[in-house]
Order: C-alpha cells, then structure tokens, then sequence
C-alpha cells in the first residue's frame, strides 16, 4: 500500500500543462517498449508489414484496373480518385495505430475483469486503454498513404508547399479522430451489453466507401456517409481542398470541428460508461 501512494505522490502538481507533459512521457514509454516488443521477433514483423502492404497494393492495382476501363468516375480523373484514396490511410492509420484495445475492450477489459486494474491507475483511463498497445501497421498504412499522395499530387500538378504541408497536419489528425469518435462510441456500449459478436467489424467495413468521391454515390448513401457515419469527412472533404474543389474544398475546413465534436461526443459517453461500469468481483 505504502509503494502505491509513493507513486501517487510522485505525479507532478504543476497545473494541467505540467500533468499532460507528465502523461505524454508514460505513453511514449508505452510506445518504446511495445517497439521493442515487436522488434524480439524480427521474422512476425516482418510478415505481418508485408502482408498489410500487399493488401494496400491489392487495393491500388484493382483501383488502376477499374479505371483502366473508365477514364473518369463521375469527373473525378484516376489521380484526383487516386489521391483521395491515399490521403484516406493517413488518418485510417494513426487511427489504426492506437485503437487495436477498442476492437477487444469488451473482451479482455469488461468480461475478464482487466479493466479494473486500469481503474486503479492515476492516468485517465481511455489513454491507458488505447495506448496499452498498438498496431504497427498504422505506420504502413501512413507511409504508402504519403508515398501515393506524392505521385498522385506529382501527376496532377499540385504544388506542396508549406500551407497546404501545414494543412495536412491538421487535417490529417482532424480526420482521424472521426474515426475514433465512431468507433469509441461503439466501445462504450460494452459498458452497458457486454457486446461478444462486436459491432466494429460491420461499422469498419463501410470505411471502405469514404474512400471514394461521395458524388458517385446515391443521395441517401452520401447522407448516411456525411452525417450518420460520417466517414465522408475523413478522406473525400479534406483531400478536395488540396485538389482545389471549388464546391467541396471550403467544406475541408470544418474537418476539424466534425472531428471535435464527434470524438468529443463519444468522451462523454465513454465517461458514462466508466461511472455506469461495476467490477467483476474477481
């Protein structure tokens, strides 16, 4: 008991600032020592980089075979489709590389009981959650994103200078956090039904669809994909404002709003849900 409230008394006082820089060293502990992890066994890494790259190039070659038979897919050229696409897996992985805990919470955290050893820490509990592992394919999906983007921006003349590099930056990390937010509020109803089947898996599937110009899409498909499941605004709205949309670039900017709001929207419910959430008893 004595060593627990040592450590307690070692957290910093020093005002939220001091306490978020504090936080940020934990979590950067956590990320070097799940590297190292990783790294023990050259040979999973490997295959498992591999296997996720040759998914992504799968998924180009089909897009290049597709346009290989339509020069355009409702105005919108293969470069312009192809840079959509690729700005796409950028905040799908920063996204992927942190959320792996919220596909199994409802397993390993609420069945088993292992979220009450997280209660128990002096750290906010969705951080200790989705920083307690993470999936090194996120980095690849960002990487071949970048690679993509470069070509497709190359072919279509974009000029990449320090605005739209500072775009990307907040962009980027704008969109992901709509794909935390959907995918956090799923989570949290683990709190409430103890969800064995998962309602991720379907929900991650219609990821696929933002990454394609929502003008190809029905009327009712680019509601549901704008407003219900917002996934239009992780890809489609901020990669037309690099292409220069004159309809859809100025919607780019309120990425970062949709993104606060939906993530924030799922906080609070997460929050609920830890006080609604009773331990197992074991």
């Amino acid at each position: 008991m004595k060593e627990n409230e040592t450590n307690w008394s070692q957290i910093p006082q020093k005002g939220p600032v001091g306490r978020t820089v504090w936080q940020a060293g934990i979590f950067a502990a956590y990320f070097t020592q799940f590297i190292k992890m990783r790294l023990a066994y050259r040979m999973d890494f490997f295959v498992d980089t591999l296997a996720v790259s040759f998914s992504m190039v799968i998924q180009l070659a089909v897009l290049s075979t597709l346009f290989s038979k339509v020069k355009a897919l409702d105005g919108w050229s293969f470069e312009q489709v192809l840079f959509i696409y690729a700005f796409s897996l950028l905040p799908l992985g920063l996204f992927n590389l942190v959320s792996v805990n919220l596909y199994r919470f409802s397993d390993q955290y609420i069945i088993q009981g292992k979220f009450d050893r997280v209660l128990l820490r002096p750290v906010g509990t969705l951080a200790q959650v989705i920083f307690e592992s993470f999936n090194v394919s996120g980095l690849n999906e960002i990487l071949l994103g970048i690679v993509v983007m470069t070509y497709a921006g190359m072919k279509l003349g974009l000029d990449f200078g320090v605005q739209e590099l500072l775009a990307l930056a907040i962009l980027a990390p704008s969109a992901s956090l709509v794909y935390m937010g959907v995918f956090l509020t799923i989570t949290s109803v683990s709190f409430w039904h103890e969800d064995r089947m998962g309602l991720a898996p379907p929900v991650y599937n219609i990821i696929r669809f933002s990454r394609y110009p929502i003008t190809i899409y029905s009327l009712p498909v680019r509601i549901f994909l704008t407003f219900v499941l917002p996934f239009a605004w992780v890809a489609f709205f901020p990669a037309t404002w690099f292409l220069g949309s004159e309809e859809f670039g100025r919607l780019a900017l309120l990425t970062p709003l949709v993104g606060l709001v939906v993530f924030g929207g799922s906080l609070l419910i997460w929050q609920r849900g830890v006080r609604n959430y009773a331990s197992t008893g074991s």
